[in-house]
């Protein structure tokens, strides 16, 4: 099983991925760490050098899948909020043949900025675009996680989505959020 985190920049998607790769157990494969392994000196990536980094953690997935049966991978690595980035992330857990299940973090606008003051330190331009700026909704199936809630409810609404018997990521839809969107 493949769990993918989406949405926007400061909605909680590196928080709850941690979270969710204890509870589960999984293995957590997180782009921006492995930037941050790989290029400790650089201060923003250029878009080919995400590409790259996110094809490495989509092998690193394909090889643990591949090796070891059952197992459950958490994907943090590209916000999924172009639809070409979901059709592409769904062919892939397609053509390994395991379920794809995405958790979109959602959060208020004044939320995902403050909390992008307080992780700015020298970092420039940290601050979140707004909603439609180049991005899509994601697609169905989802399940929306509202990151304002205490991190234990997120995990467990996530938990909920993936774990269900009843729900493949694929057939059908799970989604909750207590603010409105």
């Amino acid at each position: 099983m493949i769990v993918a985190l989406g949405g926007r920049p400061f909605t909680g998607k590196s928080t709850l991925a941690r979270a969710l790769a204890e509870a589960l157990p999984g293995i957590l494969l997180d782009t921006a760490a492995l930037r941050k392994v790989l290029f400790p000196n650089l201060v923003a990536a250029p878009p080919e050098l995400n590409d790259w980094l996110y094809e490495g953690v989509l092998k690193a997935a394909s090889w643990n899948l591949d090796t070891a049966p059952g197992t459950v991978i958490v994907l943090d690595g590209r916000p999924l909020t172009r639809n070409r980035d979901v059709l592409s992330l769904r062919r892939f857990a397609s053509s390994l043949g395991h379920v794809l299940h995405i958790v979109e973090c959602v959060c208020p606008d004044e939320v995902a900025s403050a909390r992008a003051r307080s992780a700015a330190a020298g970092v420039p331009d940290p601050l979140p675009r707004p909603k439609d700026a180049g991005t899509d909704p994601i697609p169905e199936p989802k399940v929306v996680v509202d990151t304002c809630q205490p991190l234990e409810r997120c995990v467990s609404t996530a938990l909920g989505a993936v774990s269900s018997p009843s729900r493949s990521g694929v057939e059908s839809t799970f989604s909750e959020s207590t603010h409105p969107t």
